[in-house]
């Protein structure tokens, strides 16, 4: 019994993590690292991607003695895809997975994960639901309705694999030249799910496990969120009123969604994100034009 245990653990798969972190809590990049490193399923390395943070993160002592945790620091902020592109390319594993920080993968996350993955040729991606450490609260709810899309009770094809924690068959990401840089926040997962099934491998959920999210749930925190998902950190990136126009469209979009499901509590939580993200934006953009040497701002989006 033990010898075969033991040759079934020679024949594993190797796997990587990576995980990208921008002005993240220490105490939940050591969450985040502690539940990666206690996976049933061996992880070969973790790649956490410090993505241009004004405090740099650091690794906790006793994580960094496991010898299995690396941090490579950005010297500017280039947003999710590039980073973990930046940390796939120094992985040479069969599988990687990207997990957000503020994600706690569940023990059998992996294991369920990369077995799906060794048993089924024709994918190339998976993923698990996430649920909220604190179900019950109104705002927990609130941030979870990504999942409105509702996968269901049972496995099977879903058309991309959000990317708060996922597992891809590194075959695959390379068949398509990895996360799409130009995407930043906006969609990046959507994308590589599509261009990997273009290339011929399909996206699955699992039903069989799941993640836990700690992200903390404040309006503020949701309001600098949804600026991070337009690509706005400062004037620098584009003008005010294009900004307001952007967030004033999704809002009233959103509100819409919660109407027409029924979901009235949701709506001042609505209202009150959409205003506290511009009252951040207002506050940055009056404290730039008052900087000593500041230039005419530029009104279009970046390039890149």
């Amino acid at each position: 019994m033990e010898n075969n245990h033991h040759s079934e653990t020679q024949t594993l798969v190797t796997v990587d993590v990576i995980v990208p972190v921008f002005n993240e809590r220490p105490e939940a990049i050591e969450a985040t690292l502690d539940a990666c490193l206690a996976q049933k399923y061996p992880v070969s390395r973790i790649f956490i991607v410090d993505d241009g943070s004004a405090v740099p993160a650091v690794i906790p002592p006793r994580i960094e003695t496991t010898g299995k945790v690396s941090l490579t620091r950005l010297p500017q902020n280039v947003r999710n895809a590039a980073a973990r592109n930046a940390g796939i390319a120094q992985s040479s594993a069969t599988l990687l997975a990207c997990v957000n920080c503020e994600v706690l993968p569940a023990p059998d996350w992996l294991e369920t994960c990369a077995r799906y993955l060794s048993g089924r040729s024709d994918v190339g991606v998976c993923f698990t639901k996430t649920v909220p450490d604190k179900p019950d609260s109104l705002l927990s709810r609130w941030r979870m309705r990504f999942q409105e899309t509702k996968f269901g009770p049972e496995t099977g094809s879903a058309h991309f694999a959000p990317g708060h924690a996922v597992v891809f068959r590194r075959e695959a990401v390379e068949r398509v030249g990895r996360y799409n840089n130009r995407l930043g926040n906006v969609s990046e997962d959507s994308d590589i799910c599509e261009r990997i099934r273009a290339a011929g491998l399909d996206t699955h959920f699992l039903a069989d496990s799941y993640c836990i999210s700690i992200q903390h749930n404040t309006v503020t925190e949701f309001a600098k969120k949804e600026l991070s998902r337009n690509d706005w950190d400062s004037p620098k990136d584009y003008s005010l009123s294009r900004l307001f126009l952007d967030r004033s469209r999704w809002m009233l979009i959103r509100m819409g969604r919660n109407l027409v499901k029924g979901r009235l509590l949701f709506l001042p939580v609505d209202a009150a994100v959409w205003f506290t993200a511009l009252k951040i934006a207002v506050s940055k953009t009056l404290a730039f034009r008052n900087a000593p040497g500041a230039r005419p701002l530029d009104t279009s989006r970046p390039s890149d």
